[in-house]
């Protein structure tokens, strides 16, 4: 085919056009599933392209290489995930806070922090100062102080320092370990290094955040109008 504007919107084009327009998609999934999906979808066509229109032996080669590239990272993904498995307290935070993040991605991060049982009066927060750590409460109960007067409780299921940890911004509360539990931690650099390395884990956890504060938004309003009926 040569290279002229009514090759290039020509039917036979559009085979060429449709196999970037396959690729340019699969650069705005946000899960590398859907992204590999996409590029093994435009090597295809684009394989299409070359044997129907251009003849193109090289171009063959390469698309073909890359789906089996593609289909290669697949395969290894699946396999890691079927063989990962998840303590009880792990599986609670995989089932309320990271659903769609694929199991060994939440393993590795579950691998950089810790699990430690943290007895009453351990403090997690401190206002002004830089959130240390990404907590989650597995059991207990911690609360959360602001000029000295407590605000709100965090139950077991919840996280603390959400709102801050991914920023590096200092704490707006102070929060305190108010009945002793089981709590599993992340060092907030060692959190921010991996969000940074990993797009899905990044997207997992600004989700599992998201969902953490509209938890707390609903509770504390529902609050307000019990107190609103009471009074």
């Amino acid at each position: 085919m040569e290279l002229t504007l009514e090759s290039a919107l020509s039917s036979e084009g559009a085979l060429g056009h449709a196999a970037y327009l396959l690729l340019v998609m699969s650069m705005l999934m946000r899960r590398m599933f859907w992204l590999r999906v996409l590029v093994i979808a435009s090597a295809l066509v684009a394989i299409s392209y070359a044997v129907l229109i251009l003849t193109d032996p090289v171009s063959t080669f390469w698309e073909t290489l890359l789906i089996l590239v593609n289909i290669g990272q697949l395969t290894l993904s699946w396999w890691l995930d079927r063989r990962t498995q998840f303590e009880p307290h792990e599986d609670r935070l995989r089932r309320l806070h990271f659903p769609s993040l694929a199991p060994s991605k939440l393993r590795r991060l579950l691998h950089k922090g810790e699990w430690r049982h943290l007895p009453a009066g351990t403090s997690l927060t401190s206002v002004g100062a830089p959130v240390p750590a990404l907590y989650f409460l597995e059991s207990g109960v911690a609360q959360v102080v602001v000029d000295a007067i407590p605000v709100a409780t965090c139950n077991g299921g919840e996280f603390i320092g959400e709102m801050t940890v991914l920023q590096a911004e200092p704490a707006y509360a102070d929060v305190e370990m108010s009945k002793a539990g089981m709590v599993w931690q992340i060092d907030a650099a060692q959190l921010r290094a991996i969000a940074a390395r990993s797009p899905e884990t990044l997207n997992a956890l600004e989700a599992a955040f998201f969902r953490t504060m509209r938890t707390r938004l609903a509770a504390s309003n529902a609050q307000r109008r019990a107190e609103a009926v009471g009074a």
